[in-house]
């Protein structure tokens, strides 16, 4: 069920970048964990400036290539608990499998056909 629009996926970027930035604050994680929530934090906000959505300044990526990159993204994050062999419980643990989860669970129910175009805030080109 597609749930999300655009402009609630975007929101739910937005979250998960201030997410990303103050985990290593909020956190008491490893030092490459801290410079990895940061790398991404700043990827994601790359990535959701450049989207052609909403929130998107530059609008050079289109919605559903931002939507694959999320999923790779999500799995990723599913993945680094076992491939980086984050001790049980720990808070690199869950946050990995947190923000994977979150964001696997918000690609299946974004809706990646949606018109990303407004009218109101869009030139006729």
């Amino acid at each position: 069920m597609k749930i999300l629009s655009p402009i609630a996926h975007g929101v739910i970027d937005i979250a998960f970048i201030t997410v990303l930035a103050m985990a290593p604050i909020m956190f008491d994680l490893e030092p490459a964990v801290d410079t990895a929530c940061y790398l991404m934090a700043g990827g994601y906000l790359l990535l959701t400036l450049m989207t052609d959505f909403r929130f998107g300044l530059l609008r050079l990526v289109p919605f559903p290539v931002h939507g694959w990159l999320d999923l790779l993204t999500g799995i990723a994050l599913l993945a680094a608990p076992f491939l980086f062999n984050f001790e049980a419980g720990s808070a690199e643990r869950n946050l990995s499998l947190a923000l994977g989860v979150v964001s696997v669970v918000t690609w299946f129910i974004t809706d990646w056909k949606a018109n990303t175009r407004s009218l109101m805030t869009d030139k006729n080109t």
